[in-house]
């Protein structure tokens, strides 16, 4: 059992216990302090989250709810602030970024991710590679920003990292990013603070972030305060919190040296950086979803891709291979069904070997439909057992496969008229006005007043 399971079980003893009494929330308050213990969560840190809990469980209650409401609210509103609350929002035009931590953190592919992300929203920008001590980042930072699409400067010749930067700095000059990956050590040595500084001498960064590992857990606040003390860090990346129990213990660990948490590394992959919000990540953690997140991953996919996911065919009932196929295309974007299922509070209901067969179905499906003629795409009722057979042959698939399509695609249609119908959706400017992410953030809110009673 996970993390955001335990804690997910010890508000459940609250929603469902008969009598809620003193002991019954002692009981919960032992079972929170176990969840966050095997996160590695600092056990001072536990003991003040419980303390809060039990002062003030039963005091003063607000009106409009009950005992059972507000408690439960109590220790979710406790457990989002031990894990950062109050964290300050991404800057959104910063000028310059310098990336700071030691070997192994994941810097350098989240030189490429902040890349990516800046990217996406409108900034020029430049990535150096400062790193001249690893002799493979050099190499691996290029590889990284050619798949972004953004410029690259470092000089693997160069030993000198501030020289490094200043022949970047003169590249782009005309930027309105800039992003440094510093080498890093396997320990916060003299040497690598003398680097940092030197390099910073000539960037003069705004903003120096730090790049932990979640499996750091409660160490991390050791690191950050050791960073901060050298060379002054003013933002915070985790990375690698897809693979860790302990990420709970390194968020807490990082709010306890006040130093903001901006981004999550939630991946392998490029696109797999998220910013940071405690409530969002823990209603996603506990298997409430995140629906703001969904949100906001389908309206990148859809303006990487191009158009409007077809929406005046949809609209107009015309709902076709084409659109079904253009529909896929974004949902492979917003990352794996694993990723989507748990952003939609689903994850816990969907055994893990469906949603990896579901993957493979939706790779089916794109593969056939690429063997399929534009008029097979418009009109799907043309598609006879005869071109069937050819489909199939033309994309080495079976016959089955496709006849799966075709009833997947038949379901995804008959969906779309439904959900049209309640959304009263009347024409594709409702979906450009945002009327879509409106009745999505409606039910986004139902969720969460279910979530808290």
């Amino acid at each position: 059992m996970g993390f955001g399971e335990k804690l997910r079980q010890a508000l459940d003893k609250l929603r469902f216990t008969s009598a809620l009494d003193q002991e019954a929330v002692k009981e919960a308050v032992k079972e929170i302090q176990r969840a966050l213990i095997s996160g590695d969560v600092e056990v001072k840190l536990v003991l003040e989250l419980s303390k809060k809990i039990e002062s003030q469980a039963f005091g003063e209650l607000p009106k409009g709810i009950t005992r059972r409401e507000f408690i439960i609210k109590l220790c979710y509103d406790s457990l989002a602030e031990l894990l950062g609350e109050k964290e300050a929002k991404v800057p959104e035009k910063p000028k310059r970024i310098l990336l700071l931590g030691l070997f192994g953190q994941g810097k350098t592919t989240h030189a490429a991710k902040l890349a990516k992300y800046y990217t996406k929203r409108g900034l020029k920008l430049g990535v150096i590679c400062a790193d001249s001590f690893r002799p493979a980042a050099f190499e691996q930072l290029k590889q990284l920003c050619e798949k972004v699409g953004c410029e690259f400067y470092g000089n693997p010749k160069e030993k000198n990292a501030a020289k490094i930067v200043q022949e970047g700095m003169h590249k782009f000059e005309k930027k309105e990013l800039v992003i440094v990956d510093s080498a890093g050590r396997s320990a916060l040595d003299e040497e690598l603070v003398e680097e940092i500084k030197e390099i910073q001498n000539v960037l003069k960064a705004e903003e120096l972030w730090l790049v932990i590992g979640a499996d750091m857990g409660q160490l991390a606040s050791k690191q950050a305060r050791a960073f901060h003390e050298a060379v002054g860090v003013n933002g915070i990346i985790i990375s690698r919190m897809d693979g860790s129990a302990k990420g709970g213990g390194s968020l807490a660990a990082c709010h306890a040296t006040k130093a903001p948490v901006y981004f999550l590394g939630v991946g392998e992959k490029i696109d797999d950086l998220e910013a940071f919000d405690a409530q969002r990540f823990l209603s996603r953690i506990m298997g409430f979803g995140d629906l703001q997140a969904l949100l906001e991953k389908a309206k990148e996919a859809q303006d990487e891709i191009g158009g409007d996911l077809s929406a005046e065919e949809m609209l107009k009932g015309e709902f076709t291979l084409k659109t079904f196929y253009e529909q896929l295309k974004a949902a492979r974007k917003i990352g794996p069904l694993g990723k989507i299922a748990e952003m939609m509070g689903m994850s816990a209901q969907l055994p893990k070997d469906m949603l990896e067969q579901g993957e493979g179905k939706l790779d089916n499906f794109k593969v056939i439909m690429d063997s399929m003629t534009k008029q097979e795409l418009n009109t799907p009722d043309v598609l006879s057992s005869n071109r069937i057979k050819r489909i199939a042959l033309g994309s080495g698939k079976s016959e089955t496969d496709v006849r799966e399509l075709l009833r997947q695609y038949k379901q995804m249609k008959q969906m779309f008229k439904e959900f049209k119908k309640l959304g009263d959706i009347q024409n594709p400017e409702d979906l450009k006005k945002g009327k879509l992410s409106k009745i999505m953030q409606k039910f986004a809110q139902k969720k969460q007043k279910f979530k808290i009673k």
